[in-house]
């Protein structure tokens, strides 16, 4: 088993008392189950088990036991103060005379605190040394058969309080553990077992019995004493507040904390959780408190809202969120009277209110909100409010504008980065992030006055601000003090020009909180009168629940609210009951609630459910019967779209026809030839189907005046030609129209035209078929056909047709329309090599144009005289002059001589064949070339007479016959022969 080092918890003033009368010892360290007592310094003790706080406690008793006593050990490990004092004691090494304080109780050096064992085969030894220190020892205990009977072996059994706990205010110290020997043996019987209780307790095995008592098994007999509890010493506080005295869970032992009080009040004064008081005077929203670790999940923020009706007025507003909790403190003005509002989670709410974690009560001036499971509780009056923390759950874990809760005003204000700093520069760091900031249209300003240059101001001493200091707040001031409210009222009178009521509400406010109400708002001469509605009085100390009508409500929050509890407000009469916290209605008596909740006076009479109530005054209760009606008439309801309704009213059912557009006809489809029209009826629209003043015929409507086509067939020939007439459309039209729905059934004939008649729709209208009448008038045909063109007549039409017969030609210049027949040919005059022949093809006239092509004509080539047209009169033509030989006269000349008359000369003139070709087997042109020549010659002579007169014979050639010879063509050039290009 590991060693553990107990710890001892000391208390109580020093003294030079030897008494072991009362020891308060708290071992810690371990977590044995029993313990064995044998101190021969205390005789008289008994160690008891520990509970959620662990203290064991000695006290005397007068029961004598065995030396061997079962107890149980606490496991908390608290500190230890040592108190010395001038003593004399045999252990002592040094001149100097103290003795150890535990528990209140004195030992002098040497002597012996505890000494006790777990049972499990350990021992815990603890003694005053000679420097009055508790020095402590644990080693295996010594095995022994038996403990020896001395005048010291009595041991007396004690109670465990489990409550004894320390103030912030008184600091502890931890002495060192000594090491000595212990020479006791403790030992345990099955048979000294308590078996009266369950489960059953061992010998010397101590329990909570409640009541503030503990129970322990001795010898197997119960016995219960009383706890004790530590002598409780009263802290100092930084904040001059008293600190509180604060039970614990089971009631047992109380003890003392300071509290955490934080104040802001007049808009701009804020006095911390420990006593630091500053100004600030933003309007944006600031954390007022705000845990540093997370542990409740409380934050109170503080904002300004300004009612845009009004620019003076602008409350403070407090937002508190504790777990899932969001409650918002509020005021509302109305009538010229600002009231508190509250508001739980978005929803107004009407106080007293609680549930599992809230309870909020309020007068019009004072709300206050408790959060009941961590005892901490918000005060708020609009421009005034305090917040009130329990110091052990709070303590160093606030930060905001209120500072933080830790008793040393040295660290109070601190920014958000947890740099410490004064609380008015720190105070504008706390604005909560994303929230705007609120201007008030109208700021409070300095108020000035004027005096002269060079003169003393005069002191500023507002007497309304000494009532502070005098006797009528007097029993408040050793609990709240007064002096920063003093402060406040001063400053805002003097510098500020306000009234200084809020600083003196906000103190009376305070002293109320602490159960100290003082009527104060007499002593102002009026300043500071607080106005009540006209049903409603004023009572600086009324109840913090105002009682209501409602029993069960008062039962609920009356008997929780304390006697000294009051809070000042406007209160209903005396003799008066408030009707509830809703309606805010003072009423005499509480007789009667009506259906809207609000009171009800005796012999009143209403109406609520179709029954007719009255107040009662024999019974002061409702009494009700159904109301009586008259009978009337049922209506008749017979127009479309009507059905008849059951209404009630005033609590008597009567019957009105009314629309229902579902019951409503749908609108009607309308024959060819009308159209519908829509006017409004009672309830539906009404449909008619009218005449759009047309012809209709083959399922088409004509407009007057439209040609109405009509079959060109004849069932039968006509005898002879029809006259003019006219024909109506025979319809059979049927129409109903029930209740103006304008529902229309029709059957329709339209009218059939006469053989060979042409038809028109006539503008004027039939009377029964309310369609326009068709004109009709027989068909003249037209016999007239163009050139080319025969009329002939078709089988069963009333008129034939012009059918062309020829083929009609029109010359290029679009000039001359000419009509050719079948088989026959145009030639234009002006072009001969034209010819224009019409043929009949497939049953279709076709005019064919054929155009001649003229062979080559050399006129040289021609006999002359010869030269004509052919028989078409497009080519030129003449007889071709052939080689042959030809003859002329002329006279020779030569050599200035010539003959006296002209002489017959013959030559060869006329056509020869010529060609140029391309030759396939040459690959080249061949050519052919013949020439008109002589074929025989005959010499002749001719006597040529000169210029001189001589005479000269002259020789020259006859031809006497012609013929073509071949010859070289050798104008041309012929090209080599090509060679083929292979593909």
């Amino acid at each position: 088993m590991t060693t553990k080092t107990p710890k001892i918890v000391t208390s109580g003033p020093t003294t030079s008392s030897t008494t072991a009368a009362s020891t308060l010892v708290v071992i810690t360290g371990s977590s044995f189950s029993s313990t064995a007592i044998s101190n021969p310094s205390v005789l008289n003790t008994t160690i008891l088990p520990s509970t959620s706080r662990g203290t064991t406690s000695f006290t005397p008793t007068t029961e004598t036991v065995p030396g061997s006593t079962t107890v149980y050990a606490t496991s908390v490990s608290p500190s230890v103060t040592t108190t010395t004092a001038a003593s004399s004691s045999p252990l002592n090494t040094t001149s100097t005379r103290c003795v150890c304080i535990v528990n209140g109780a004195s030992h002098h050096a040497g002597d012996f605190v505890y000494n006790v064992t777990d049972g499990l085969g350990w021992c815990y030894a603890a003694f005053c040394n000679a420097s009055c220190e508790i020095e402590t020892q644990s080693s295996p205990c010594p095995v022994t058969p038996s403990v020896p009977t001395t005048a010291h072996s009595t041991t007396t059994v004690f109670s465990t309080t489990t409550k004894a706990t320390i103030s912030s205010s008184v600091p502890l110290t931890t002495t060192s553990p000594a090491s000595f020997t212990s020479s006791t043996s403790i030992t345990s019987s099955t048979q000294n077992v308590c078996n009266d209780v369950y489960p059953p307790r061992q010998n010397g095995e101590s329990w909570d019995a409640g009541n503030c008592t503990t129970a322990t098994c001795i010898n197997g007999k119960i016995i219960t004493m009383p706890t004790v509890c530590p002598t409780m010493q009263q802290p100092i506080c930084t904040n001059g507040r008293s600190a509180a005295k604060i039970s614990d869970d089971d009631g047992c032992c109380p003890h003392y904390e300071c509290r955490c009080v934080c104040s802001v009040w007049c808009g701009s004064h804020y006095l911390t959780f420990d006593g630091e008081s500053y100004n600030f005077n933003e309007n944006c929203s600031y954390y007022l408190v705000k845990e540093i670790i997370a542990k409740y999940n409380l934050t109170v923020v503080v904002n300004r809202d300004c009612d845009p009706s009004s620019s003076t007025f602008c409350p403070k507003v407090l937002t508190v969120t504790y777990k899932s909790f969001k409650v918002v403190l509020t005021q509302l003005m109305s009538s010229g009277i600002s009231t508190n509002v509250v508001f739980v989670n978005q929803q107004k709410i009407y106080p007293a209110y609680s549930n599992s974690v809230l309870r909020i009560t309020s007068t019009d001036i004072i709300t206050t909100l408790e959060l009941q499971d961590i005892s901490a509780k918000i005060v708020y009056s609009g421009s005034s409010f305090s917040i009130d923390l329990p110091y052990s759950l709070f303590e160093g874990n606030t930060e905001g504008q209120c500072g933080t809760c830790d008793n040393s005003q040295s660290n109070e204000c601190r920014s958000p980065n947890g740099q410490v700093g004064s609380c008015s520069d720190t105070a504008g760091e706390w604005q909560v992030p994303h929230t705007p900031c609120v201007i008030p249209t109208t700021p409070p300003t300095p108020r000035t006055t004027s005096k002269p240059p060079h003169s003393t101001p005069p002191v500023c001493e507002p007497a309304v601000c000494d009532l502070l200091t005098t006797s009528l707040f007097a029993p408040c001031h050793k609990v709240v003090p007064p002096g920063p409210f003093v402060t406040s009222c001063v400053f805002d009178t003097c510098n500020l020009g306000k009234n200084s009521c809020c600083s003196l509400e906000a103190y009376a406010t305070e002293c109320s909180n602490e159960g100290i109400c003082i009527d104060w708002r007499n002593a102002t001469n009026g300043l500071c009168e607080h106005k009540c509605p006209s049903n409603k009085v004023y009572m600086p100390c009324g109840p913090s629940v105002e009682p209501t009508c409602n029993n069960g409500y008062n039962m609920a929050y009356q008997t929780v609210a304390s006697s000294n509890n009051t809070k000042e407000g406007c209160f209903c009469p005396h003799g008066t009951t408030l009707f509830n916290t809703v309606h805010d209605i003072c009423v005499d008596t509480c007789a009667c609630v009506g259906p809207d909740g609000k009171p009800k006076q005796l012999g009143e009479t209403w109406t609520s459910d179709c029954q007719t109530c009255v107040c009662d005054k024999d019974s002061m209760s409702v009494q009700c019967e159904p109301v009586q009606c008259q009978s009337v008439q049922s209506p008749n309801c017979s127009e479309p779209g009507q059905q008849l309704v059951n209404n009630t009213v005033n609590c008597c059912t009567t019957q009105s026809c009314e629309c229902n557009v579902n019951l409503c006809p749908p609108p009607p489809t309308c024959l060819l030839g009308f159209q519908l029209s829509i006017t409004n009826g009672t309830c539906c629209l009404s449909y008619n189907c009218v005449p759009k003043g047309v012809c209709v015929y083959n399922m088409t409507e004509y407009k007057p005046g439209t040609k109405i086509p009509t079959p060109d067939t004849l069932s039968e020939p006509p005898l002879e030609a029809p006259e003019a007439q006219s024909i109506v459309e025979q319809a059979s039209v049927t129409t109903t129209t029930p209740s103006g729905a304008g529902e229309i059934s029709t059957t329709s004939e339209s009218f059939t035209p006469g053989p060979c008649q042409e038809c028109y729709c006539g503008p004027e209208m039939d009377p029964v078929t309310k369609l326009n009448i068709a004109i009709c008038k027989p068909v003249v045909c037209n016999e007239n056909c163009s050139a080319g063109y025969e009329y002939q007549t078709e089988p069963g039409k009333c008129c034939g047709t012009c059918v062309q017969m020829d083929c009609i030609f029109t010359t290029p210049d679009n000039v001359t329309v000419h009509v050719i027949e079948v088989n026959s040919s145009y030639t234009p005059p002006n072009d001969k090599c034209v010819q224009y022949t019409c043929e009949k093809l497939n049953g279709q006239l076709v005019t064919k144009e054929t155009k001649a092509t003229c062979p080559p004509f050399n006129p040289l080539d021609c006999e002359p005289g010869t030269e004509t047209t052919d028989a078409s009169g497009c080519c030129p033509t003449c007889n071709i002059s052939l080689c042959k030989t030809q003859k002329e006269q002329r006279i020779l000349e030569l050599n200035n001589c010539k003959s006296a008359q002209p002489v017959n000369i013959t030559y060869c003139a006329g056509h020869c064949d010529s060609f140029s070709m391309y030759s396939m087997e040459a690959n080249t042109m061949v050519h052919n070339c013949e020439c008109c020549q002589e074929a025989t010659t005959s010499v002749e002579q001719v006597e040529l007479t000169c210029a001189d007169g001589s005479k000269l014979q002259h020789s020259y050639t006859m031809v006497q016959s012609c013929q073509c010879s071949k010859t070289e063509c050798v104008e041309g050039t012929t090209p080599k022969p090509q060679r083929r290009r292979r593909r």
